[in-house]
């Protein structure tokens, strides 16, 4: 699942090229920042990034951000995707926009990260329906439930042995 994960970060973070600003350039600045804060946590076992991708700095020649009024990007070589941004690293910088090879590569990665994340998430009990028994069943039909026990047998059955001995004692010291 690390792996995996180091592999989506590689992909997402990858860096994009930045050009020095000048005054004859028309540039479009986003503000505040590149992007809002925190990220929705993409289910892994389902989500395609494919469809979830946004270009919306395509139609400006330059872009920049109020992070970093002195650098431009190219607009048309930049994304913004909701479900890959949980792997941001750098808020501070755009992000490359993804080829269709590399969207596919991590939609095949988050499949291995919601594989590994069920795995590793504890079992729950099976939880209790609720559902009454129809009228044809009868109680010798259902298994009973099993009672939780009171007492580990070990030390209920010493404490009993003890318990016995104790009063056989007084009884015979009672006799005398």
């Amino acid at each position: 699942m690390d792996a995996a994960i180091h592999q989506v970060e590689k992909i997402v973070n990858q860096t994009v090229l930045a050009y020095r600003r000048t005054p004859s350039m028309r540039v479009s600045e986003y503000s505040p920042g590149w992007f809002h804060e925190g990220a929705t946590k993409p289910n892994f076992n389902t989500i395609d990034i494919r469809t979830t991708q946004e270009t919306p700095y395509d139609k400006h020649e330059y872009v920049t951000s109020d992070l970093n009024p002195n650098i431009v990007f190219i607009g048309r070589q930049l994304e913004f995707n909701s479900m890959t941004k949980y792997f941001y690293t750098n808020r501070s910088l755009p992000k490359k926009k993804l080829t269709q090879a590399e969207m596919e590569e991590i939609n095949r990665l988050y499949r291995i990260i919601g594989r590994c994340e069920q795995q590793l998430a504890p079992r729950q009990p099976p939880e209790e329906t609720g559902v009454q028994p129809d009228a044809a069943s009868t109680e010798s039909d259902s298994t009973p439930a099993k009672r939780p026990r009171l007492l580990n047998p070990y030390i209920g059955g010493g404490a009993i042995l003890f318990l016995g001995l104790v009063l056989f004692v007084r009884f015979l010291l009672k006799a005398r």
